[in-house]
């Protein structure tokens, strides 16, 4: 992992659970979707397929209710899919160079140890530089949607 950082997607429990019950962990009930358009599985990493069944459902990804937990929609596979596995590698349908390179047009959330405060936006490397921060989550910035968790290495 010589990147520096750890990808964490969609907790495979959640995904699975999701699939089984049809209803999100705000009890929101799901049904299944399908267009013309490509949406980003949080649980694989990869987009789906035009006219792929999916579910769009509302997520935290945090441990627990805090002021700064919120939830937002997420896509997933309907069919089962293999989390995402390449830990140290950058998912290869999610844009990388606003991570790494150029000032981010992603948001991106940092809780601190202890408060679990915000950490605003910023570049992920940056973020993760700081020991204050845990780990970072990557996010969308046009929708806010929860993208993955990133860790130090």
């Amino acid at each position: 992992m010589s990147n520096g950082f750890r990808i964490t997607p969609l907790p495979a429990e959640v995904a699975d659970r999701v699939r089984r019950t049809m209803t999100d962990e705000l009890g929101n009930r799901l049904s299944e979707r399908r267009d013309e358009d490509r949406h980003q599985c949080r649980s694989c990493l990869r987009l789906t397929e035009p006219n792929e069944p999916y579910v769009g459902l509302s997520y935290r990804p945090f441990p627990g209710p805090q002021p700064f937990a919120e939830s937002g929609p997420v896509y997933l596979h309907l069919r089962p899919c293999q989390p995402y596995a390449q830990a140290g590698e950058w998912p290869a349908e999610f844009p990388r160079s606003r991570w790494c390179c150029a000032p981010t047009a992603r948001t991106t959330r940092s809780p601190t140890r202890a408060t679990w405060a915000a950490g605003g936006r910023g570049r992920g490397r940056e973020l993760l530089a700081d020991p204050r921060n845990a780990y970072v989550h990557a996010r969308n910035s046009t929708y806010g949607c929860f993208m993955f968790r990133v860790d130090r290495a």
